[in-house]
C-alpha cells in the first residue's frame, strides 16, 4: 500500500513558529488561495505578515508572503 500522510496547514505554520527565532523571517510563495490561508494563520500566532504580487517576469497566478515572528514582551501589571 501507498500511503501519504500529509500534516494541515495549521500543523505546519506550528512547526515554523516553534522554529523560528523571534524577529525571523519566512518568504513563503505559492497561489493567491494559499497565500491568503497563511496569512490568516501567521496573524492568528502574532506574526506581522505582508503579501506582494510576483515578479512580472513570473508566470502563473502567484503571490509572495513575508511574515516576521515578533518578539513577544509581557505588559507589567499596574499596582
Amino acid at each position: 500500500m501507498n500511503f501519504v500522510c500529509r500534516c494541515s496547514l495549521v500543523d505546519l505554520m506550528v512547526e515554523m513558529d516553534r522554529i523560528l527565532r523571534p524577529e525571523g523571517t519566512v518568504v513563503i510563495r505559492d497561489s493567491p488561495e494559499a497565500i491568503e490561508r497563511v496569512a490568516r494563520i501567521a496573524n492568528a500566532v502574532r506574526w506581522t505578515a505582508t503579501i506582494h504580487e510576483k515578479e512580472q517576469e513570473s508566470h502563473g497566478p502567484q503571490k509572495i508572503l513575508v511574515a516576521t515572528k515578533n518578539f513577544w514582551t509581557l505588559t507589567s501589571a499596574s499596582h
